[in-house]
């Protein structure tokens, strides 16, 4: 019995040779190819395929938003293809995750499909799969944001948002193109943040030290805290210190 597989690469030529090799392999039959995370999902969703090919890094949703929106009864086997996502690959190692590191041979493809289709189906896949996805998330700052409408699902990255102010049971991200909602507390992202670079000003708002464009004195220590974008927000005078070293660092 044939694996049903989906190739999932924001590159044509990788997508194009990953095919010419898999042609050739008696065990696979290509159903369909995608070239980024969100029309992955609607094709997995879809077509329901025994294994997927996946890209982790590609604009928009990567790969590990994929994995992370998919539901157990929803997730293939995955092979994970990578050009140089080598802090992952210890992860992968511990979740018994196999991945391609491009550019890879036809044998070292082989030993992949093997590997992959003993996992097909399995009860234990969608656990594992997701265990990976904590793992690599917990190992690294933040890098985007998963924004989900009742339409779409979409990303922001991390580097592109202004100010993250507390909305509720919502967080609002602030960029130079809108205002994006993420159901959570501010203090839970806050925690998955580069500390380097987001810097708590108020208690219901966290600012991107890249985006600071000025830092004018008010009153009692205070600060009103100029975006480059010319917004103002106030820093209060419990935050104030760590921002000015932040910014100075």
């Amino acid at each position: 019995m044939s694996l049903r597989v989906l190739i999932v690469d924001d590159e044509p030529i990788a997508r194009r040779r990953l095919k010419t090799l898999l042609k050739s392999e008696e065990s696979v039959d290509i159903v369909g190819e995608s070239e980024d995370g969100e029309s992955a999902l609607v094709a997995i969703r879809r077509l329901r395929p025994d294994l997927v090919f996946l890209d982790v890094q590609m604009p928009g949703l990567d790969g590990f938003d994929v994995i992370e929106l998919l539901k157990s009864d929803e997730c293939p086997a995955v092979i994970f293809v990578t050009a140089y996502d080598r802090y992952a690959m210890r992860a992968f190692d511990v979740h018994a995750a196999d991945y391609l590191l491009k550019p890879f041979e036809r044998g070292r493809l082989r030993k992949a499909i093997v590997r992959a289709s003993a996992l097909a189906g399995s009860a234990d896949n969608p656990k594992r799969l997701h265990a990976l996805v904590d793992a690599v998330r917990a190992d690294q700052p933040l890098r985007r944001f998963l924004i989900k409408t009742t339409s779409r699902v979409y990303a922001v990255r991390a580097e592109d948002v202004e100010s993250l102010e507390a909305a509720g049971h919502y967080v609002e991200l602030r960029t130079a193109g809108g205002t994006h909602l993420v159901r959570d507390a501010i203090a839970a992202i806050e925690r998955r943040l580069d500390a380097a670079r987001f810097v708590r000003i108020h208690r219901s708002t966290i600012v991107n030290v890249d985006k600071v464009a000025e830092l004018r004195p008010a009153f009692h220590g205070e600060f009103e805290v100029v975006l480059a974008g010319g917004r103002r927000l106030r820093c209060s005078r419990t935050y104030a210190a760590e921002l000015t070293r932040v910014l100075q660092s």
